[in-house]
């Protein structure tokens, strides 16, 4: 379909390697697509997809990060676009994915979301490969998980103060849905494309799931302004020093890239958290105005012939 086409950009602009990875998104997310190819996914039916970050998962920091911003800052309308794999219940309690985060939740119970009803079983739940960490983050925000910053950041007011915020939790993102039968090899090649995006200046738009490259003219010109500002020792100009592309930080950057042990790490650094904190699972938090032993019942295991429960 003509909507469904890539814009054409002249040769010659040096990003074809940037072109190559969006026709490369692009055939992939088309080969598998579901239908419809853009769906409204709520935070509470995904769990990060075993493939994600070379199968490293997703940083527990870093999804405090983003529901902090979000907290302070209000919901950004310029969010990426999610990519997410649907599945069944009974095919995702039995996957890889979610044996690795159970284990996750487990090791940081105190800084995730207690435990959901998985409710109707035949409905469909969803592993993500882009956008995991914003996901996560809607959770911490919706289920007012403690901050691994502090006793005074409320997530879950914030959902009050901001019907953007309210609205993309309750309804959910607009993603791109691909089929069960995505292969696992394709779904670790989405996943590493879409961690390309913000360097390669390319977006997956909400509306009809396509890959496009960004304004040329704007990517080249901060590329360009970034490289000579770390030629120059970053003295030269304040705003090359801190940019990399289209206005998008270092960090912004690098947590594109890193893999979670490393995007964790850098978490720490940015926000000056205790790596003895992040060991022993954040165990300082805790949520105002419950118990901690109301909050374990939450998390154990079900009883044989009880309901499964789903950390998602």
């Amino acid at each position: 379909m003509a909507s469904r086409e890539t814009p054409r950009v002249p040769a010659g602009d040096g990003r074809d390697a940037a072109r190559a990875t969006v026709d490369e998104l692009n055939r992939l997310l088309a080969a598998y697509a579901d239908s419809p190819r853009v769906q409204h996914v709520r935070c509470r039916d995904v769990v990060p997809d075993g493939t994600n970050r070379e199968h490293t998962g997703v940083s527990l920091e870093h999804a405090h990060g983003i529901a902090l911003s979000m907290c302070r800052d209000g919901f950004d309308a310029r969010h990426e676009t999610p990519v997410v794999v649907r599945t069944s219940a009974a095919e995702l309690f039995a996957s890889n994915a979610w044996r690795r985060w159970v284990r996750f939740c487990d090791e940081n119970r105190a800084a995730t979301p207690p435990l959901l009803d998985a409710g109707d079983s035949s409905r469909a739940l969803y592993t993500t490969l882009g956008s995991s960490h914003l996901n996560v983050a809607l959770r911490l925000v919706e289920t007012d998980t403690p901050s691994v910053f502090g006793a005074d950041v409320r997530l879950g007011e914030s959902m009050r103060r901001d019907a953007a915020l309210r609205s993309a939790t309750e309804n959910g993102l607009k993603s791109v849905v691909l089929r069960p039968d995505t292969p696992r090899h394709h779904r670790r090649r989405v996943s590493l494309l879409l961690n390309r995006a913000a360097l390669d200046g390319f977006v997956v738009r909400a509306e009809d799931g396509v890959a496009v490259l960004d304004d040329t003219a704007s990517y080249l010109d901060d590329a360009n302004k970034n490289r000579r500002g770390v030629e120059d020792g970053g003295e030269t100009d304040s705003r090359a020093s801190e940019t990399t592309v289209r206005g998008l930080s270092l960090f912004q950057s690098l947590s594109r890239t890193l893999d979670a042990e490393e995007l964790s790490s850098l978490v720490r650094i940015k926000h000056g958290i205790d790596l003895e904190r992040s060991q022993a699972g954040y165990a300082d938090v805790s949520r105002t105005g419950r118990g901690d032993e109301a909050r374990e019942r939450e998390r154990d295991p079900p009883e044989r012939g009880t309901r499964i429960r789903a950390r998602l």
